[in-house]
């Protein structure tokens, strides 16, 4: 079995330069290390919006937000503890006031998220001492601060580099997905799938070997987009092995679906329905409080937290052994399911 799939496997490869598959991931790769490092800003002109919380009689602060707009963002209206520390919670870019006094304010708590350099918070409080100036009529005001992730990084990542594990995670949905299909269609014009099956090879080795020319396409995209933007100095061994696990299991998927079809065109639609199931929980990525239990299920919403890990490390290791362990599992119920799916749909379609 051994030789077989070493067999397959570089005749998969070479069919993979020959096809120009090659090209276009080495092309796709070269288009996103230039998006991340020129056309993508590292930091996002979006205002953060602002929580207040008045408990002054005159309601003058709020007033002053909701009727003239803020210079940082929308204005939020609570009026309860559990509501500010709800809504603070709900968007990582929201900055606190809790303002405080009888009929005029006396008092104000800002509430930094944590990621905040001091030039930002300096000016934000410059901006509303001026605010506050306008209310009572004088610029002195008591001040204080409040940080609610302490041990938040003091700079946040740069938006480009934060879209680096989303970059990566697409590429084992279009490798797995398109190129593989584009392959499988290839062999069955060329009548290579007839001539397989007269062969000792199983159907194993030959989604095996289909899935290892797949997770090797994954590996060259990766380093070339990684060495390119953040450089060599990562962990190098979960992001080739996140990357080389989830583009095989990708593959894996989208062999069994694109075997029900006879072309490439017809297979499309179900392509896209694919790619839209696995990278839908993406959306977890953005936006942390949207996670759904069936997010979790699929393997590409550990997947991107994971990939940031690796990156970026934050103290949270668990969050890579977790999603080797989910890749592992899936690819430990694919791979039968699919050798079984496979074989049925070989002799039936192939015959």
């Amino acid at each position: 079995m051994g030789r077989r799939l070493l067999s397959l496997w570089g005749k998969d490869l070479k069919v993979v330069i020959r096809n120009h598959y090659l090209t276009v991931v080495v092309a796709l790769a070269v288009l996103y290390v230039l998006a991340i490092n020129f056309l993508i800003p590292a930091q996002l002109a979006a205002a953060a919006d602002v929580v207040i919380w008045d408990q002054t009689e005159s309601q003058a602060m709020l007033q002053l937000y909701q009727v003239a707009g803020s210079s940082a963002g929308q204005a939020l209206a609570v009026n309860s503890e559990a509501a500010f520390s709800e809504a603070m919670e709900a968007g990582d870019t929201r900055v606190g006031l809790r303002v405080e006094g009888r009929d005029l304010p006396e008092r104000i708590v800002v509430t930094y998220q944590g990621y905040e350099n001091e030039r930002t918070r300096r000016l934000f409080e410059a901006v509303l001492r001026a605010q506050t100036a306008a209310v009572t009529g004088s610029p002195w005001l008591v001040f204080a601060t409040d940080t609610l992730r302490p041990a938040q990084p003091a700079e946040r990542l740069p938006f480009n580099f934060s879209l680096l594990p989303v970059f990566i995670f697409s590429e084992a949905i279009m490798v797995g997905v398109l190129l593989v299909a584009a392959l499988l269609y290839s062999e069955k014009d060329e009548g290579t799938l007839r001539a397989y099956r007269v062969t000792p090879g199983g159907v194993l080795e030959y989604l095996l070997a289909k899935s290892l020319a797949m997770g090797v396409l994954g590996v060259i995209f990766t380093v070339i987009v990684t060495v390119f933007t953040v450089g060599l100095r990562v962990d190098w061994v979960p992001i080739l092995g996140l990357t080389f696990l989830s583009t095989v299991v990708m593959t894996l998927v989208a062999l069994v679906a694109a075997n029900l079809f006879g072309t490439i065109s017809q297979f499309l639609l179900t392509g896209l329905v694919i790619t839209v199931a696995f990278g839908l929980p993406v959306a977890g990525y953005f936006l942390p409080s949207l996670s759904p239990w069936w997010f979790k299920v699929l393997p590409s919403y550990p997947l991107v937290f994971a990939l940031r890990e690796a990156y970026f490390p934050s103290g949270n290791p668990a969050a890579i052994t977790g999603a080797v362990w989910q890749m592992l599992v899936a690819l430990a119920i694919v791979l039968p399911l699919t050798a079984v799916a496979f074989s049925r749909q070989l002799v039936r379609r192939d015959a």
